[in-house]
């Protein structure tokens, strides 16, 4: 019976850590959630994503772009590129009630702009996390979609 109680702490002890971490994973996801959503909508990625979706771009219109004009897009990009990594790696569960939208919106746009980086890294993948995201996005269209109709 002695031996009884210390075992029952124990377990009561690995019941609450647990508890915890979960707890704490999912405030952390959020909080990655708010920190990359507010990096998305600061000005300078609003207007990189604006300048990208102004316009039908081709491999012509792109060397025309001011510099400014392209550094504002290549940055818009490669924040959807990092929003990818995270979903693929696991650190984002579903940001594609917010961001789903917009990403495919973008990926459609942005294809000149991968084609031209990948020709110019000699047919090394350009924005991977980028595309994952899009496709993401797409396959979860219908998922997405029927969910807001709910709100």
């Amino acid at each position: 019976m002695a031996a009884v109680v210390p075992i029952a702490i124990s377990i009561l002890a690995l019941a609450l850590s647990s508890l915890v971490f979960v707890d704490s994973r999912r405030r952390h996801r959020r909080d990655l959630f708010l920190n990359i959503h507010e990096v998305m909508i600061s000005a300078d990625q609003y207007r990189g994503r604006q300048l990208l979706l102004a316009g039908s771009h081709d491999q012509n219109s792109i060397e025309r772009l001011p510099d400014e004009v392209r550094a504002n897009v290549s940055r818009a990009i490669a924040m959807y590129d990092t929003l990818g990594l995270y979903m693929k790696r696991g650190y984002l569960v579903d940001v594609f009630d917010m961001w789903g939208f917009p990403a495919r919106r973008a990926w459609r746009a942005a294809e000149p702009f991968v084609e031209r980086r990948r020709n110019a890294a000699r047919g090394q993948p350009a924005y991977p996390y980028f595309r994952y995201l899009a496709e993401r996005a797409e396959s979860q269209r219908g998922v997405t979609e029927a969910r807001l109709r709910d709100v």
